[in-house]
């Protein structure tokens, strides 16, 4: 039988709920992403090297040294997606948009512009504009860049500290203290479980989307395998823009191609719901509707972060409401 919910666990239920409402009204999402995603990163190489039989404070210290290698692979991946996809996008639409215009007047279909240069200009004035504010000096000392800053030292400062003295009980501070540790410690968890698989499954769908694109002389190849893992991170939603863009730049080469790559993507779709279900199991299980709408509120929230959190806090709730008692 569920314990009775008590009123310390009441006040910290509250005091998770308003630090969520600070992270929605002050945009802090790259920063509470950024500690998740460290902490995640040293508890896992923690794990590895406990099991080496190292002692706990080397494996500690190891582990933040590991942390800072994996943590500067992660960054130069971010960059290189970032810099390709300045590069390639306007190229990519550039050559798309007349293939699209041709392939629809030969179908007979209509095409939802009446002028597809000026469609074409657009897009290829949005990417400079982008790329000239995110090649300038001054773009990495932004808010977001200063918040991923903090949120990384606050994982690894709070992966150091050694675990507090036990508090005397029978007052509320020891109580409040312990009910917030713990929603500390299942939020987290929720974070590793969720995103641990997803980046798994990421990485499996990225590799063999890079066999493909590779095997077939695809256009864009890096770019693709970049933009195939990183939007991997976003459930479904990002599954579909990575879609999108791979079948797009098929379609500069031939439209048989295209075809191909969209045979290939729902093959290696239907694979990845048998991968999701190994990888995954009976440890989550969040009905694709309900996904679909942590997606759209997170998305309006916090933006970017907010889609990669939503699947997290979902898991998050359905894990707190199962400790809650019916009656």
């Amino acid at each position: 039988m569920l314990p009775a919910v008590t009123g310390p666990r009441k006040v910290a239920y509250a005091l998770v709920a308003l630090s969520l409402l600070v992270v929605a009204r002050f945009d802090l999402g790259p920063c509470l992403l950024a500690g998740l995603f460290s902490y995640m990163i040293l508890d896992r190489i923690e794990i590895i090297l406990r099991k080496t039989k190292l002692k706990p404070f080397l494996a500690r210290w190891a582990s933040v040294g590991l942390f800072t290698v994996v943590a500067g692979v992660l960054a130069m991946i971010f960059v290189s997606f970032v810099r390709l996809g300045l590069e390639r996008l306007p190229v990519l639409v550039d050559r798309v948009l007349p293939r699209l215009d041709a392939l629809a007047t030969s179908l007979g279909l209509p095409w939802p512009v009446e002028n597809v240069t000026d469609l074409r200009e657009y897009f290829l004035g949005a990417a400079k504009e982008n790329a000239r504010a995110l090649t300038k000096t001054s773009g990495l000392l932004t808010r977001g860049f200063f918040q991923i800053l903090v949120g990384i030292a606050v994982a690894v400062l709070r992966f150091l500290s050694p675990e507090p003295a036990p508090l005397e009980e029978g007052h509320l501070y020891s109580e409040l203290h312990h009910e917030g540790r713990h929603r500390a410690s299942l939020f987290v968890g929720s974070f590793e479980r969720v995103m641990g698989a997803q980046v798994v499954i990421a990485a499996i769908n990225a590799l063999a989307t890079a066999v493909f694109l590779f095997s077939v002389g695809m256009p864009f190849k890096t770019f693709l395998v970049l933009t195939t893992f990183v939007c991997g991170m976003v459930p479904i939603a990002g599954n579909i823009i990575s879609n999108i863009v791979i079948v797009a730049a098929a379609l500069t080469r031939s439209n048989q191609l295209a075809a191909a790559a969209l045979v290939f993507l729902v093959a290696i779709h239907k694979a990845e719901y048998f991968l999701n279900s190994r990888i995954v199991g009976s440890r989550i299980h969040l009905p694709m509707w309900a996904t679909l709408l942590a997606l759209l509120v997170g998305e309006a929230l916090l933006g970017v972060p907010g889609v990669i959190l939503a699947p997290t806090l979902l898991y998050y709730v359905r894990e707190e409401l199962r400790l809650v008692p019916a009656s």
